[in-house]
């Protein structure tokens, strides 16, 4: 009679053990369904985000979706991405994520260009570019050095001043305060420069030797005057002027009214649109 009834207690609690066991799995599948489909804030596109382009406020909206459905990098507030770049097209109603975007060093050089403005590269020596220690974002001044003609040198002149200094090889970002042998070895250095002293930059590239000063960061850009470009040599003006309306104007400055006649006296000042003097043929200042 006590074994029968030892064996009737055991199955008793056997079958409670089983029921509460089985109730706490159905309760926590129901409780992770239930998670599953609760609403979350997200970050969502309001309209097609093409790739590399700035992301404003009005390309994003905060949106409620099923956390089930949120990727795990997905942002939540406007502030998260307003100001980044995106990395990919993002479509219209696509969760923005912290892997569609990024900073203008994750999309390369074009986005770090201000508008109106281009990056034009030089050829550059340890000696021409401050033994290799110039790095992205830093400022200098551009000296070029005519060909020596005859016995006396010609002078250097600063035809640019404080333009920043976009790229050094292909590095556009360094990671340390000193750049790596490889950027101290770079042979190019990329600047940030109008239109027209663009064409003044590729004409003395040319035809005159190139020298990187580096500017102190408290120095105003415009703290010295850019300053004429002189030829010894004799050559023609109207060959000078062909190389594109030479500018050596500073940053922002506004051009003069007009060119100078192309029929000027070889040694006398060529005066263009920025109002710089070409000197040609006379090897001394204006």
């Amino acid at each position: 009679m006590n074994t029968r009834r030892t064996t009737l207690m055991v199955a008793i609690i056997l079958a409670i053990g089983t029921g509460w066991l089985t109730l706490n799995y159905i309760s926590s599948v129901q409780h992770a369904s239930v998670a599953g489909t609760q609403l979350k804030p997200t970050l969502v596109a309001v309209q097609q985000i093409p790739p590399r382009v700035r992301i404003t406020a009005a390309m994003v909206k905060r949106a409620l979706r099923p956390e089930a459905a949120i990727e795990p990098d997905a942002l939540s507030q406007p502030q998260q991405a307003v100001g980044s770049l995106s990395l990919i097209a993002i479509p219209a109603g696509s969760t923005i994520t912290a892997s569609k975007i990024g900073s203008p060093i994750d999309v390369g050089l074009p986005v770090q260009i201000t508008p109106g403005m281009r990056a034009v590269s030089i050829g550059v020596n340890p000696v021409e570019d401050v033994a290799g220690l110039i790095q992205p974002g830093d400022r200098v001044d551009v000296i070029a050095i005519p060909p020596r003609q005859g016995q006396v040198p010609p002078p250097a002149s600063a035809i640019l001043r404080g333009v920043r200094v976009l790229a050094v090889g292909q590095s556009i970002e360094y990671n340390s305060a000193t750049p790596s042998p490889a950027g101290q070895n770079s042979s190019t250095v990329t600047l940030e420069v109008t239109p027209r002293q663009a064409d003044l930059l590729a004409m003395a590239d040319l035809n005159t030797t190139l020298r990187l000063a580096l500017r102190s960061p408290k120095e105003p850009i415009n703290s010295e005057p850019v300053e004429a470009l002189h030829f010894p040599s004799p050559m023609q003006p109207a060959a000078v002027a062909a190389s594109g309306g030479l500018t050596a104007a500073p940053m922002g400055s506004a051009p003069a009214a007009a060119a100078a006649p192309a029929s000027a006296s070889a040694a006398s000042p060529v005066r263009y649109q920025s109002g710089v003097e070409i000197i040609v043929g006379s090897g001394a200042g204006p």
